[in-house]
């Protein structure tokens, strides 16, 4: 079986689609993981007010799902033109689609903003490697 050749139309639907169920995915198991180690992370993120560890990362794969897809949205013309995006980009993308979020819906963890801010970058850059990785984006 030979191999796929996407355009770089499919490239953009396929990296918007993906990025916008994934990103949201790893954000809840990134505010799983800083949960399980409060109360040293506890001035990092929001107030849970008594939540089980399931809703909390329900509730932030559900507030996350916004930033992911501006930011993937954000990248589509890259996308269309060149096939893919540098790292550099999707960590500018990661980071400008949370701040957007983070100011239309407002996160009661003003102190851990920039580093959420900077997660939301990495997780963006792994998102990349990811869809490379799987054939979405040109390497």
């Amino acid at each position: 079986m030979g191999k796929i050749i996407l355009s770089n139309t499919q490239r953009a639907l396929w990296m918007v689609l993906i990025t916008s169920l994934a990103v949201p995915f790893f954000a809840g198991l990134i505010d799983l993981g800083l949960m399980l180690l409060s109360p040293a992370t506890d001035f990092l993120l929001p107030a849970h007010g008594g939540q089980g560890l399931g809703e909390a990362g329900v509730g932030a794969f559900i507030w996350s799902a916004f930033p992911a897809t501006v930011s993937a949205l954000g990248l589509t013309p890259f996308v269309l033109q060149n096939g893919t995006y540098g790292w550099l980009e999707a960590a500018v993308a990661g980071v400008l689609g949370f701040i957007a979020a983070a100011i239309i819906f407002p996160l009661d963890a003003s102190m851990g903003v920039p580093f959420l801010a900077f997660t939301a970058g990495l997780l963006f850059i792994g998102m990349r490697a990811l869809l490379m990785t799987i054939g979405i984006l040109k390497h």
